[in-house]
């Protein structure tokens, strides 16, 4: 890898060649030919960066732009704003705006900045800068090659960390020793990019590791950073290659790196983490991936950001199943009414537990939808009074359909005219 601006390389690419692997709306495209006269007008060195650079020329589809200015966007968003159908979301203290450009496409606009971190795993503090400072706060180097839309190198691949040679050879290389001591995140990113792009760690992944555990990077890691990118595992990659993606992590011994203690996970249980997305909403499905990676603990609940009202709950009910050891004492129906009474997340979770994996999958898949035909308007219209009376006949009406002894309607009705003879 070289050395801080002692290796340039520049490639003229016209941007026919880069057109086509661009997947955007034709309002983006329109959008993309004002910018680039404005930035032109001003002076201001227009480019491309990061994935959408590495990945058309990996001919690999471009889904979204990072477009960076080594200038003022502030000087340029007055006229972009004046386009129809253009909407400024927000700007981050990072020198970035989000633009809603059309339904459902939105699009980042960065400054060329520096970054500087004033303590291992912080947030930085950034400035603006030119675009040699800006490629060399990346991450790895197949994502620090920028490709330029205006002079000074319009159309033109600019390589200043060898990123080219990476990309050709299929390596995942930071780009200095230090880069997780100052972002532990990257290691996580690294996973999903050797795993999406079936690439290989180079050695510096290691050495970087090794730096980042003599001063504990990713134990100061904060608990949303790291959920952020646990969720980008199941969210933003194939879920196809989410068991790449946590062996992965295994191997470089990530989460135990930053204080976690992980369960061991079997091939079943991605067969029940895609029935949990199905049926789960995103919000349950977001808890209960970060209750499938690891153990439930206090500690572990702690570190992913519970708060100690959702501890004090989640280690209720699991000393209740695993250390009571009264569930599997109780009658089929008073099971079921248990775990209707819970998070539908956090009975997933219990799926995963081969003590209870064979009744909770049935409860999820079928028994939670046994209800008996008949209503309380039906008992009611029959003569039984209002009270917990009718409540108990559901209920037995319930237990008797599940365990089988009733199939219809009318046999239900058959059994209540049963219960109401015997009581006179």
């Amino acid at each position: 890898m070289s050395s801080k601006g002692s290796f340039l390389k520049t490639i003229y690419i016209p941007f026919e060649e880069v057109k086509p692997f661009l997947v955007l709306p034709p309002k983006a495209f329109a959008f993309l030919h004002l910018v680039r006269f404005l930035a032109r007008n001003k002076g201001y060195f227009l480019y491309l960066a990061g994935g959408p650079v590495r990945d058309f020329l990996l001919k690999r589809p471009v889904k979204d732009l990072d477009l960076v200015l080594e200038g003022d966007w502030k000087e340029l968003l007055p006229e972009i704003l004046k386009e129809k159908g253009l909407t400024l979301l927000f700007q981050s203290p990072f020198l970035t705006y989000k633009l809603k450009i059309d339904e459902g496409f939105t699009l980042d606009l960065v400054t060329a900045r520096k970054e500087i971190y004033p303590e291992p795993a912080h947030l930085p503090k950034v400035s603006p800068s030119d675009f040699k400072e800006d490629i060399f706060r990346r991450d790895f180097t197949i994502n620090a090659l920028i490709y330029g839309l205006t002079p000074p190198y319009e159309e033109t691949l600019v390589d200043l960390v060898s990123g080219l040679a990476d990309l050709k050879k299929g390596l995942i290389r930071p780009l200095h020793l230090k880069s997780f001591v100052d972002d532990p995140t990257r290691a996580f990113r690294g996973v999903r990019y050797k795993v999406r792009l079936r690439f290989d760690f180079a050695e510096e992944i290691y050495l970087a590791l090794s730096e980042a555990d003599k001063v504990s990077s990713f134990k100061k890691l904060s608990a949303q950073r790291l959920i952020n990118e646990l969720l980008l595992f199941l969210f933003k990659e194939s879920l196809e290659d989410l068991p790449l993606l946590l062996e992965e992590t295994k191997r470089l011994k990530l989460l135990n790196r930053t204080g976690l203690v992980l369960r061991k996970i079997s091939p079943k249980d991605f067969e029940i983490l895609e029935l949990a997305l199905i049926e789960l909403s995103r919000k349950e499905a977001e808890k209960f991936f970060l209750l499938f990676l690891v153990e439930i603990s206090e500690e572990n609940l702690k570190r992913l950001g519970f708060s100690e009202k959702e501890r004090l709950r989640l280690l209720k009910w699991w000393n209740y199943f695993f250390k009571e050891d009264s569930f599997f004492k109780l009658g089929i129906i008073e099971k079921v009414e248990v775990l209707e009474k819970l998070p539908l997340y956090f009975v997933f979770r219990l799926s995963l537990e081969e003590t209870y994996r064979e009744f909770i999958l049935k409860f999820l898949k079928e028994l939670r939808f046994v209800k008996p035909e008949v209503t309380g308007y039906d008992l009611l219209s029959m003569g039984v009074k209002e009270g917990e009376t009718i409540g108990k006949i559901l209920k037995e009406l319930r237990r008797r359909r599940i365990e089988g002894e009733l199939r219809s309607k009318e046999e239900e009705l058959s059994f209540v005219k049963t219960l109401i003879f015997q009581s006179f």
